[in-house]
């Protein structure tokens, strides 16, 4: 949670500080947020390694929360190392792959923009916990999703749902100026993700679980 805090702290940050950059000097820049004591050109590449980080630490909670209840207090470092750069790059190319469809999706009709969203939700726990390449791991959440479309789309929706109210009561925090309000509204927009994985990867066990009683056919 406090590695996600970091890199949602330092993403924002930098990405504010390269639209600052490239206002005029009689904009309002204050009125941006938060910002970093870096150039313009660094702090792009800061937001794209923040972005990479980030991803690899939501990897690793995949691998950390899917664990047995008794083990969730250890923080073995295996966890963090075992094959991390092929996992990256999985997640990196299954993320860019389900961000077009759903956009896409979502642009045609609405309904398989959503359809495909949920079809998708546990390819970050394939790559992570079941070393999936990117295209194994989007088959493999669709085939955990299949059949149990609708309790995912309940489960996310009232995820949404407390993610948005959490997030309207944090946007009070902005009265106290740009700056504080988002390092308060992103410290719990990452509390929040973090309890989101918890509750998918607590899905994703269940699904595998059943998956794997399930009779073959031949």
């Amino acid at each position: 949670m406090a590695l996600t805090v970091a890199y949602q702290l330092v993403f924002v940050g930098s990405i504010n500080t390269a639209v600052a950059g490239l206002l005029p000097d009689t904009a309002q820049q204050g009125q941006i947020g938060l910002t970093l004591p870096i150039s313009t050109s660094v702090s792009g590449l800061l937001a794209v390694v923040s972005i990479l980080f980030g991803t690899y630490v939501l990897l690793v909670a995949t691998r950390l929360l899917v664990r047995e209840p008794g083990e969730l207090s250890s923080l073995p470092s295996e966890l963090f190392t075992h094959r991390v750069g092929r996992a990256l790059v999985a997640a990196v190319v299954a993320n860019v792959v389900v961000s077009i469809t759903v956009t896409l999706g979502l642009i045609a009709l609405v309904v398989p923009g959503l359809f495909l969203s949920v079809s998708f939700t546990f390819a970050f726990f394939a790559i992570g916990v079941e070393d999936q390449g990117p295209i194994d791991a989007l088959r493999r959440s669709w085939e955990l999703a299949t059949g149990n479309r609708w309790r995912l789309f309940g489960l996310v929706l009232i995820v949404g749902i407390v993610a948005g109210a959490v997030g309207g009561l944090s946007s009070l925090f902005a009265m106290a100026g740009p700056a504080v309000g988002q390092i308060v509204i992103l410290t719990i927009i990452s509390i929040v993700t973090i309890v989101n994985y918890g509750i998918l990867a607590d899905a994703f066990v269940q699904l595998r679980t059943e998956a794997a009683s399930e009779p073959k056919i031949q």
